[in-house]
């Protein structure tokens, strides 16, 4: 038995070896049969489908990161992105006063710094701020309608700026932007008067929010740019006074009352895609196509917008197993890649998603508000290939096996269909060292993509092939 188990192993390897050279996904095409040996190793080519599903602007998006602006894309439509925030109190925040000889604001100021975003530099935006009157949730949808959060007629402040000239520093080679927005000095005064009267105002984040509950950010012009804002902080820019030795006059000292944004604070973008009728997106309440007409492409977009369904037919995959090997056979690999439409995508402004989770749709419900992790079984994690500009999903037998053993075992026939996810997200990694020894990065973190990015795939018959390697002993 063990001399059985090493040659299909040995024979298996190099035929997934051979899979994994062979572009075209074509079928082997042929049977291994050891003579005396009872040891059979097939293969085959099915095929899988795919269709273009919609988040409608709703996905789970819990984020330091502010995306605001609007950008129309040529191939995707309009973006629309703006955001809510609360801000973080250090303990005990305080005005300098030392004299109580009170104190003369001199200016508020919404500061929103950014190294990267989309669109041209040189567009005119309006970016306006409103006062939060209502507490923010821990909710974190993209679907946030701002106005239940609002007094819409509480206008703090606005400016207008050109990502061009927008005053710039850099750091350590980074380039980091920052739009500064005089907000109305009324609100300066107002601080200063609450933290005169009730200091405990300022204890913490919890007492800052029962006084001050944060601000909508938005732009109310513009649709040249989005930015991908890094941090947001309020300040209060003030000047007050302290006594000199002897007789000389006071000398005037300015201070700055700062509150920033912070991860232990709620921050959420509220964002609206328009994409354009002819994209052919699926209704999420059908199941396939009307007369069965697979489209030839399918898209990927974010942030909150577009995913594709790939359909996986389980009881197909199975039946060929079993059809070449007989009702034991177990199937050793089961490779598919998707490919880019390079030459469509080079029409859209937009990069392409780095990352991509692909995921049982049974799955996917509080995958991301429950900060799960893929499991290389219901889901996994890949990486774009700018070399040939696709997704390789490797070898996906372990899926096939555990489904059909599952349905299987509930007595389900035939087998249904397993219907995955692909969808963009961020991914964050850290490197640690395996038992050999070797630094390798783990993926300690997944988020639905928040920055603007964008696909479209090759999904004809040719390029949606699975070629898969069965066996039996």
């Amino acid at each position: 038995m063990k001399i059985k188990t090493l040659l299909i192993l040995a024979i298996t390897l190099s035929t997934i070896t051979f899979v994994a050279c062979d572009d075209d996904l074509t079928s082997l095409g042929s049977s291994i049969q050891p003579g005396g040996d009872d040891i059979f190793v097939g293969s085959d080519t099915l095929n899988l489908t795919a269709v273009t599903r919609s988040f409608n602007d709703s996905v789970y998006a819990r984020t330091v990161y502010g995306l605001l602006g609007e950008y129309t894309d040529p191939v995707f439509g309009k973006i629309k992105s703006d955001y809510l925030c609360e801000f973080y109190c250090a303990e005990n925040s305080a005005f300098a006063d030392p004299n109580k000889m009170g104190i003369t604001i001199d200016s508020v100021r919404l500061n929103t710094e950014f190294t990267y975003f989309t669109g041209d530099t040189v567009s005119p935006m309006g970016l306006s701020v409103y006062e939060v009157t209502k507490s923010l949730k821990a909710f974190f949808f993209t679907s946030i309608d701002p106005e239940n959060y609002c007094d819409m007629q509480k206008l703090l402040g606005q400016s207008i700026f050109s990502i061009q000239d927008v005053p710039d520093t850099v750091i350590s080679s980074t380039r980091i932007r920052t739009i500064s927005t005089n907000l109305n000095l009324e609100l300066g005064k107002r601080f200063y008067e609450k933290w005169k009267t009730d200091s405990t105002t300022f204890k913490n984040s919890n007492a800052l929010k029962e006084f001050f509950k944060g601000v909508y950010v938005t732009t109310n012009f513009g649709s040249g740019s989005i930015i991908n804002v890094d941090y947001t902080e309020f300040d209060i820019h003030y000047t007050y006074q302290i006594k000199n030795a002897a007789n000389t006059a006071d000398s005037a000292v300015a201070g700055i009352f700062r509150l920033p944004v912070t991860p232990e604070v709620i921050q959420m973008n509220h964002v609206k895609n328009s994409p354009p009728a002819d994209m052919n997106i699926l209704d999420n309440k059908l199941e396939k196509p009307i007369n069965n007409e697979w489209p030839t492409k399918t898209y990927m977009s974010t942030p909150a917008g577009l995913y594709t369904e790939v359909t996986i037919p389980l009881d197909a995959i199975v039946n060929a197993a079993v059809a070449g090997a007989g009702k034991d056979a177990v199937i050793n690999a089961a490779n598919f890649k998707i490919l880019g439409n390079t030459e469509k995508e080079a029409e859209s402004g937009l990069s392409r998603p780095s990352d991509v989770l692909f995921i049982n749709k049974d799955s996917l419900p509080n995958f991301f508000f429950n900060r799960k992790l893929h499991d290389a079984q219901t889901s996994f994690v890949t990486t774009r290939s700018s070399t040939n500009n696709s997704y390789d999903f490797g070898n996906l037998a372990s899926v096939i096996n555990h489904y059909a053993k599952y349905y299987k075992e509930k007595g389900v026939s035939p087998l249904p269909d397993l219907k995955y996810l692909i969808i963009p997200v961020s991914a964050t990694y850290t490197q640690t060292t395996n038992s050999s020894g070797y630094t390798v990065n783990v993926i300690t973190d997944l988020y639905n993509q928040m920055f603007p990015t964008s696909a479209i795939l090759r999904t004809e018959p040719k390029d949606m092939k699975m070629s898969i390697i069965y066996s039996k002993y």
